[in-house]
């Protein structure tokens, strides 16, 4: 299994989308939409090379309260 090191930079504009994500979660919304919204930017931050695969299959698994 590859670990990966957990402090590795996030592209601001998902770094906000998952913050108002978790916000919207904790205040009892469901907000699946905004959820698949999240995984697109991710796989979109790959495909650009902003992130690796392994990052953004870790922010999933993370961030994920669906």
């Amino acid at each position: 299994m590859n670990t990966i090191n957990e402090e590795f930079n996030i592209p601001y504009y998902i770094f906000e989308e998952i913050t108002e994500y978790i916000e919207l979660n904790a205040k009892g919304h469901c907000k699946c939409m905004k959820w698949d919204n999240i995984k697109s930017l991710l796989n979109l931050a790959v495909v650009n090379k902003r992130l690796s695969r392994q990052q953004a299959d870790y922010l999933k698994e993370k961030f994920c309260r669906e």
